[in-house]
């Protein structure tokens, strides 16, 4: 059975009854880490549920760590046998104070995906081209923009050199993600929630996803069982393994 699939979501905020529950509506989730003690959270939640986990350190959260623990976020993912760091990123919007910091720490991580070929589960929020030009001066080859919102213009860049974009419920009041769904490919798709995450009103869940779907395929007249294949074909080609 195809299934949906949530591409950035808060695991360790959520019970093991909770996630089982999503995952029994045929959900497979990429579950992000906030920073090291929520990493270890989401590596006992792969044992238990088989989700994909994804480990690092949030720039929300980088005045509290250093490029040491970052490395050592790093040796966590190698050692377990984890192909994705994540959530990583910079953000100019929200925590500019902290930038230098966020920088320094997200420098390990592009090291550590271009030395161990790893997935990047992007934040992005105000420094969509300083992320984006940092992937391609560390030539790194496998990247995802959480819940894009970026130019547009920049979108073309982003597309053409492989990296995806997050879809998210914000849709449903975002003009500006309505705007990123039209005009971008469906190549670079893929779905998310950024659950449990509230925006202004709207409480994200996994099982919006299923929704998101729907929206692509109504948007790109397309049926949605093709946005469902080639959503699932994107994770694979992101991930170089099926699901």
């Amino acid at each position: 059975m195809i299934k949906y699939i949530d591409m950035h979501c808060h695991c360790h905020e959520y019970s093991v009854e909770e996630l089982s529950r999503f995952i029994g509506k045929n959900i497979s989730l990429v579950c992000v880490s906030d920073d090291p003690v929520s990493s270890w959270k989401t590596l006992e939640l792969k044992k238990k549920l088989g989700i994909t986990p994804c480990i690092g350190i949030h720039p929300w959260e980088a005045h509290k760590y250093s490029e040491k623990h970052a490395k050592e976020i790093v040796e966590l993912a190698v050692k377990n046998n984890v192909k994705c760091l994540g959530e990583v990123g910079l953000d100019k919007r929200f925590v500019s104070k902290t930038y230098d910091r966020q920088l320094r720490i997200y420098e390990i991580f592009l090291k550590a995906a271009k030395e161990y070929d790893l997935v990047l589960n992007l934040h992005t929020a105000g420094a969509w081209r300083e992320v984006y030009e940092l992937l391609v001066k560390n030539d790194i080859n496998r990247a995802y923009f959480h819940w894009y919102t970026g130019p547009l213009n920049l979108l073309d860049e982003i597309i053409s050199s492989g990296y995806y974009i997050g879809i998210n419920p914000a849709w449903k009041i975002q003009d500006k993600h309505r705007k990123v769904i039209m005009y971008a490919s469906l190549e670079n798709m893929l779905t998310e929630s950024d659950a449990p995450y509230k925006y202004k009103g709207l409480e994200l869940r996994p099982d919006y996803v299923i929704e998101t779907v729907e929206y692509i395929a109504k948007v790109k007249n397309i049926q949605v069982e093709h946005v469902l294949l080639k959503i699932n074909d994107n994770y694979e080609k992101l991930f170089k393994s099926p699901l």
